[in-house]
């Protein structure tokens, strides 16, 4: 029987698979879960159909889930990350930006008193293409798997002539079937006894209050606050609106009942991850490398335990990683030695990664981060 290593190294040179990753999560609350929540307070949802079709949920999508991903390779293998920006006390690796190698956080950041786009680095990550693709291999091998997209040109839009997109080769994502939509009581019972709805308090820009005066407070107060000037201070407001006071009961749609499964689905594709070029690199060795990253990400997040948000704590029941290949059956992968085949890969290509390179936050990016 060939080991995981020698049957992805088979895989690939086939050029013809794809990995389906598949697994039935269970609610640690027992049904009830917390989806995201997005604007407007909607989950993403469809409603139950005519034809009797239950309700499907979106409970972690793609991008959320590889942002998981890049947490536990991270927390395993920091070398996959080269790229860092420090801002202030905190440094921020691009296994944490959105956009990694391409985001706006290394745009507006300085090596050595060079502004980051005119760095040798950047041109070099901007030149890359998928047939050499040397220099995302060197400074940030993740997003070939998780993508990327050079959408600013390193805020050269203009003189752009091509804005490189590298499509993900791993996605994945979490939904339920058959959810009803519940609502949730919110209230707040103050331990005082507060109560009021009279605008009998001042509040400063600074956040301090004091009772309102009508002998003492100038003419501009005699007025509660419209709404439209909610922001000027000083300005009178109820004990309510400064998180004082009981709240009246009341209900809010939020969250579902699970009555199907919830399930996660997801596809790590070797021929996608194949196309790509790296020499001086050894392709075979790149590749495989990725593809190590991607089963190690998604077995690591699983084995510890979806926590997602606040009443959605998920765990695995089952999980399976099959390979799939034209008119072939599915081969099951056995991910018991990913971790040690991952560093092995590592280490084979510890030469090809380039040692941390740390930038420092701009003025501009200070001055957003109310650090100037």
């Amino acid at each position: 029987m060939m080991s995981l290593t020698e049957t992805l190294r088979a895989a690939l040179a086939a050029g013809d698979a794809v990995i389906h990753i598949a697994a039935v999560l269970a609610p640690a609350s027992g049904g009830k879960i917390l989806p995201p929540t997005y604007a407007g307070a909607v989950h993403n949802m469809t409603p139950p159909r005519e034809d009797g079709s239950s309700a499907w949920c979106s409970v972690d999508s793609p991008a959320s889930f590889a942002n998981r991903v890049e947490a536990a390779v991270f927390a395993a293998h920091p070398e996959l990350a080269p790229l860092r920006v420090q801002v202030g006390e905190r440094t921020v690796s691009t296994l944490e930006m959105p956009h990694r190698a391409f985001d706006a956080t290394l745009r507006q950041s300085v090596l050595d008193g060079t502004s980051w786009p005119q760095t040798s680095i950047a041109k070099a990550l901007s030149a890359a293409t998928p047939q050499a693709a040397y220099a995302l291999l060197q400074y940030d091998p993740c997003m070939l798997l998780l993508g990327g997209w050079d959408s600013t040109k390193l805020g050269e839009r203009k003189q752009a002539t091509r804005e490189l997109k590298l499509p993900a080769a791993l996605s994945v994502e979490i939904t339920a079937t058959n959810v009803l939509p519940v609502q949730r009581a919110g209230s707040r019972i103050d331990p005082l006894g507060i109560e009021g709805t009279a605008d009998n308090l001042v509040e400063h820009a600074d956040g301090t209050l004091e009772p309102y005066d009508e002998d003492k407070h100038d003419a501009a107060l005699k007025a509660p606050v419209k709404a439209a000037d909610g922001n000027k201070y000083p300005r009178r407001v109820k004990p309510s609106e400064v998180n004082m006071g009981n709240v009246a009961p009341s209900l809010v749609p939020k969250g579902v009942i699970v009555r199907g499964d919830i399930t996660l689905n997801g596809v790590l594709d070797l021929r996608r991850l194949g196309r790509y070029r790296f020499a001086p690199a050894s392709d075979a060795d790149v590749v495989l490398l990725l593809a190590l990253v991607g089963l190690y990400g998604v077995d690591a997040v699983l084995q510890r335990g979806l926590d997602l948000r606040r009443d959605c704590e998920l765990f695995a029941k089952s999980a399976s990683f099959d390979l799939l290949r034209p008119y072939s059956e599915p081969e099951r992968l056995d991910l018991s030695t990913v971790a040690d085949d991952l560093d092995t890969a590592v280490d084979k290509l510890a030469k090809q990664i380039a040692a941390p390179v740390v930038t420092k936050a701009d003025a501009v990016l200070l001055k957003l981060t109310g650090l100037e």
